[in-house]
């Protein structure tokens, strides 16, 4: 029998039904084969991707809809009999519990006898039956015992009651590589229906994210949810593996913002997997981690298909096609070096023209501000701030402290501080993993890569990640931007190329001044033409000088809205890619900008609790909140605009009904 997880985070067992997240499409699959007569399925992933949790959850399926079903785990298999010895045991079970009725004699003496005995039994019509074989690898260890189960997966469709017999095995078994029988594991594959799973999507991840709230009894912050999915790339066991690594370092005191301070504090994590391994295991992983991406011949050479299974099982290392490689990256670079590195799976959002302006602030400063007050100079909110904050992080700029952002040594005592910026910038991205598959797509394209060939090759870094085909693009360009910054790319038109050998880069993100000004109050005008300039721009980026003054106009309100920043090329451009998504204005994403906006957030609330709430009292928000000496005119074209602009973001509004005039002739007034 297969055991189940006893709660949402034990990685080492297949989840119980209770815990299960997602498999639609599997279980559609799978519903669609139990309905018929003697029928046979595959389970086929990659360790950990949740076969085994799959069966369970088919499993209860099955008994939900008034059938009969077992799990059985094959890895101790030792004998031919074994299979008869199953089938005797479900159907004699299967009778007691009235799903079928043998006949007078039944024998199970062998798998002929036994398949004969369920083909003359009687299917009393109480549901469907399942009879799962997991953890099948070690069944093609003995090429018998194989074609035992082969003969089993033929027989099992001549049988005339709904008998579904499935199969579950690992599709990175490195056995097979040593002459297991093919033959036969294509046969049972051949005859029945394989469902092969994918990794997680962005929808089970969030079921799980607030699952991991909900048991550790607060809100994660938007940063750790994002770095939980980043990390987790779509693997259902590694999650699993983190979220309850999390769980345990919040209990012992932890604060999020210290986990995000040192990459989830996973040293922690990484040495109790290294206390786990014997001697030869543990050389053995070191072995694969110092030539990963290593091939699996390559490796049989050096270590045994033992210890490598062994090394896959405990989920040490992955097989990515015919290489073996550690389960993440971070992990390779502590075996190797013995130390944790920076994060190098995280997804950078905003631009570095928009980061570079919170760099100068900080210059102002000596290197060291409070958020708090960079927000009030850039009139803003401190969670607008924090996202700036995030991309120096994540790229070794500034150093963790709450509350505050500030240069770490190296950049503070540097006598060319953009040139050090550059330095940080570069060695982070070098390990990033957007990069490695920069270079290598680049690399297949004669040395340059477009945003958008760019952009879907990052969808595959990030599984977990659920944003449109533009957002991706947009996502692309940053990268890209950022790579340029640290001398890894050079962009020309829509597409980047790698640098020649010796390439110095010259960006300069403290001393850039940009033309574009955003002082003001905001908004001046009506939103119709600043949303359709806006999403002209994320179709196709324009330099100002290319403007029409009807647009320089319009201009003028993203600037100071934030929707709008300068790149490095001079092109305008979206500042936050999720802005806009399929050429349609993200309603989500345009009110946190309005929101942020000097009393843009009591404006809002007010429109929210009151839709036909006066032009002129939700410009006395804007009013106030920039100590504006206006009129009422300008008082009310402000809160006009803002109306409008708040209809763009999903909120309806109102407009309040005059009293209508009393007609004294009115029949029947008096």
């Amino acid at each position: 029998m297969v055991a189940g997880s006893t709660n949402n985070f034990e990685y080492q067992l297949p989840a119980s039904p209770k815990f299960f997240v997602g498999r639609r499409e599997a279980i559609r699959q799978a519903g669609e084969v139990f309905a018929k007569s003697g029928s046979v399925i595959v389970l086929n992933a990659q360790s950990g991707w949740g076969k085994s949790s799959l069966a369970l959850r088919l499993k209860k399926m099955t008994e939900d809809s008034g059938g009969a079903a077992l799990v059985v785990d094959t890895r101790t298999v030792a004998t031919t009999r074994f299979v008869s010895s199953v089938l005797r045991k479900f159907g004699e079970q299967a009778a007691i519990d009235g799903y079928v009725e043998l006949p007078s004699k039944p024998s199970w003496a062998s798998l002929t006898s036994s398949l004969r005995t369920l083909s003359d039994s009687t299917w009393l019509n109480r549901g469907p039956l399942f009879l799962m074989f997991d953890q099948f690898e070690n069944v093609f260890r003995d090429e018998a015992l194989a074609r035992q189960f082969r003969d089993l997966a033929l027989g099992v469709q001549e049988l005339d009651i709904p008998l579904t017999v499935g199969f579950s095995w690992k599709t990175d078994y490195v056995g097979w590589t040593e002459g297991y029988p093919y033959q036969l594991r294509d046969e049972i594959r051949g005859s029945a229906h394989v469902i092969t799973l994918p990794t997680w999507g962005p929808r089970d991840v969030e079921t799980l994210l607030r699952r991991l709230e909900k048991e550790s009894g607060q809100r994660l912050s938007r940063e750790l949810r994002q770095r939980l999915r980043e990390y987790s790339q779509g693997l259902p066991w590694l999650f699993k593996k983190l979220a309850g690594h999390l769980l345990r370092e919040i209990e012992s005191g932890v604060t999020q913002e210290q986990l995000l301070s040192e990459a989830l504090n996973v040293q922690t994590l990484f040495e109790a997997d290294m206390a786990e391994l014997s001697p030869h295991e543990r050389e053995a992983l070191k072995y694969i981690a110092r030539f990963a991406p290593v091939n699996v011949t390559d490796a049989m050479d050096r270590v045994s298909a033992d210890i490598v299974q062994s090394l896959i099982n405990r989920r040490l290392i992955v097989s990515v096609g015919e290489h073996l490689d550690t389960y993440w990256d971070i992990f390779r670079d502590f075996i190797t070096s013995g130390r944790v590195p920076i994060e190098d799976s995280y997804i950078l959002r905003q631009a570095p023209v928009s980061v570079a302006r919170l760099l100068r602030e900080l210059e102002k400063d000596g290197g060291d501000s409070y958020v708090v007050e960079v927000a009030e100079r850039f009139g803003t909110s401190e969670n607008a701030v924090w996202n700036l904050v995030r991309e120096l992080r994540l790229m070794g700029i500034s150093s963790y402290e709450p509350n505050r952002v500030s240069f770490v040594d190296s950049v503070r005592n540097a006598s060319d501080r953009d040139s050090a910026i550059r330095t940080l910038v570069g060695q982070a991205l070098r390990r990033h993993r957007a990069y490695t598959t920069f270079l290598e797509a680049a690399e297949r394209s004669g040395g340059r890569l477009t945003f958008e060939a760019f952009a879907r090759k990052l969808q595959d870094v990030f599984p977990a990640v659920a944003v449109s085909r533009d957002t991706w693009v947009s996502y692309a360009r940053v990268f890209t931007y950022w790579f340029e910054v640290g001398g890894l790319a050079v962009i020309e038109g829509k597409s980047a190329k790698v640098p020649t050998d010796g390439h110095v880069a010259q960006t300069e993100l403290l001393n850039r001044v940009s033309k574009m000004k955003t002082r003001g109050s905001f908004p001046t005008s009506s939103p119709g033409p600043s949303v359709a300039l806006l999403k002209a721009l994320k179709e196709a980026p324009r330099p100002v000088t290319q403007l029409s003054k009807r647009e320089l106009v319009s201009l003028r309100d993203l600037l100071r809205l934030g929707a709008i920043t300068e790149g490095l090329d001079g092109l305008l451009e979206v500042s936050r890619p999720e802005l806009i998504e399929n050429g349609k204005i993200h309603e989500e994403a345009l009110q946190n900008l309005l929101r942020q906006m000097p009393g843009g957030d009591a404006a809002w609330i007010h429109l929210a609790d009151d839709p036909a709430a006066t032009p002129q009292l939700i410009g006395e928000h804007i009013k106030k909140a920039l100590g504006a000496a206006w009129s009422r005119a300008t008082t009310i074209s402000v809160g006009k605009h803002f109306r409008g602009w708040v209809r763009f973001a999903g909120l309806v509004t109102s407009t309040r009904r005059k009293p209508q005039a009393i007609n004294p002739d009115r029949e029947g007034l008096f």
